[in-house]
């Protein structure tokens, strides 16, 4: 072989190598760093957030494993696709909005921060860039859409709820009420507006007689008792078909006290229930009130009635009576009938 035949052979390769090394430095300048750290636990998101961590630490989040509850419903998660969402991986890895994937480690973090926080190239998903700070969170509209819930919560049509009430069409998201904003105080003492960790909701006193506004009055021989759903942005109740809010009353007279009596109850059943959810009802009707609804139902006031009380239970699940630990007084009235 001549030497310009093995100068040209040499300068092809040199031209080769130092492509390929050119190629690979553009892909690690494009990888973020905190891709090359494996974020595997909340644990890891601690020691920089510190608040954040004690806000998710016991929150039905965080317990979504542990829960004993949710352990009984699950019959201890022999009805393993409750895992999906109990235990789930990262969204973002799984898609947001699809159905998630069940993982079999850090089993008392449930749905931690990794779940979701980490994208698909290992890097943390959050609100705004800061490259400057040690897990370097980049912005992603995907993270802050209501995609990001659906992934476990529209299990049973929460987030389509949600998509169809008014609420949506006014550029509320799932955010806005279930992690409102908080002040945060930065390690450098400076302040900024955060959102809290806690996810208020069915288990928060506050935020379930926020959801209904309970009216009772009286109409001629007829007690009207009215719910209307002016605070949740889906279903009042919603999620769990376990889940159900009761409208009770009962009037008191010259002949005594009568019993508490349901007057409607809001719940979507079981599948397999054979009895409809109220009278008049067809079995299996979801009878939850959508967001901006109204439900009147109107009881005869006995003869000698002199007055009528009315209550607004909220019911961790349909099985128990007011005096459960699992039902909690949203609201109650006393009226004069003479």
């Amino acid at each position: 072989m001549s030497f310009p035949v093995r100068l040209g052979l040499v300068l092809v390769i040199v031209a080769a190598i130092g492509g390929a090394i050119a190629f690979l430095g553009r892909g690690r300048q494009q990888t973020p760093a905190s891709a090359r750290i494996r974020w595997e636990s909340s644990q890891q998101c601690r020691e920089c957030h510190r608040a954040l961590y004690d806000e998710w630490l016991g929150s039905h989040h965080q317990i979504a494993f542990t829960n004993p509850e949710v352990r009984q419903l699950s019959d201890d998660f022999r009805k393993e696709e409750c895992m999906d969402c109990h235990l789930p991986r990262p969204l973002a890895v799984t898609g947001f909005g699809k159905r998630t994937l069940p993982r079999r480690t850090h089993f008392d973090e449930g749905v931690s921060c990794i779940t979701c926080h980490l994208g698909k190239d290992g890097s943390i998903l959050a609100r705004n860039d800061r490259p400057e700070v040690p897990c370097a969170p980049r912005q992603s509209s995907e993270f802050l859409a209501v995609d990001a819930c659906a992934s476990c919560h529209n299990q049973h049509g929460t987030t389509d709820q949600f998509r169809a009430s008014h609420y949506n069409q006014q550029g509320t998201t799932c955010a806005s009420c279930h992690m409102p904003e908080v002040e945060r105080v930065r390690n450098d003492a400076s302040k900024r507006m955060g959102r809290g960790h806690e996810w208020r909701g069915c288990h928060d006193v506050d935020t379930l007689k926020s959801a209904g506004r309970f009216e009772v009055r009286r109409d001629g021989d007829e007690l009207v008792l009215a719910l209307t759903n002016v605070g949740a942005g889906h279903n009042f109740p919603t999620e769990e078909r376990h889940r159900a809010v009761d409208m009770m009353y009962r009037f008191t007279g010259k002949d005594g006290t009568t019993a508490w009596t349901r007057a409607y109850r809001f719940r979507q059943p079981y599948r397999d229930e054979q009895e409809p959810v109220n009278p008049g009802n067809e079995s299996g009707e979801n009878t939850q009130l959508p967001a901006g609804a109204t439900k009147t139902v109107r009881v005869a006031i006995p003869p000698g009635a002199t007055l009528a009380e009315a209550r607004l239970w909220y019911r961790l699940t349909p099985f128990v009576g007011d005096d459960s630990p699992q039902s909690t007084l949203l609201d109650e009235h006393t009226l004069e009938l003479q």
